[in-house]
């Protein structure tokens, strides 16, 4: 898919998605970034589980023109952006979240996207907002930003 398409898109929605705190990361995702001449805006979690300083809920990443400075080397979890995983009752589940470019992936592209996500360790997706680091403001603003989507359970 055409990230300039992308881009545009995302532009106008002024990112929302990069608006929900920022992603958790991996610690080779998080070295990938830094090696990449990115500023350190992580906070270790566990030994492979670093989690981005939200800026009042909003990726420290992103710009002004709600473009991602670390686009390139954006974490699993952003590439996959609009499917999401959680980890319920034991299990990984997957999610598609409703956004304006979601019309744009075909079912294969959701596949695809379903099948990289499941590689994000579930130390990762078992990580609460609750037990997270994020100020008790930025988890308000998080929350009520994420009720904007309407969420589709995949199988």
């Amino acid at each position: 898919m055409k990230n300039d398409i992308l881009l545009k898109i995302c532009r106008q929605c002024k990112a929302a998605c990069c608006r929900l705190g920022g992603s958790d990361v991996t610690k080779s995702e998080m070295n990938k970034i830094l090696n990449n001449g990115q500023p350190n805006y992580f906070i270790k979690i566990g030994s492979n589980h670093y989690e981005m300083k939200s800026r009042k809920g909003v990726c420290p990443y992103l710009t002004k023109d709600y473009s991602c400075s670390i686009h390139k080397v954006r974490p699993l979890m952003c590439r996959c952006w609009p499917v999401d995983a959680e980890i319920e009752d034991n299990k990984k589940c997957f999610y598609i979240n409703i956004c304006p470019i979601t019309h744009l992936f075909s079912d294969a592209d959701i596949i695809k996207l379903k099948k990289k996500l499941s590689k994000v360790p579930d130390a990762i997706l078992t990580c609460s907002i609750s037990n997270s680091i994020l100020s008790k403001n930025d988890i308000k603003l998080i929350e009520e930003r994420y009720e904007k989507f309407k969420t589709k359970s995949l199988v």
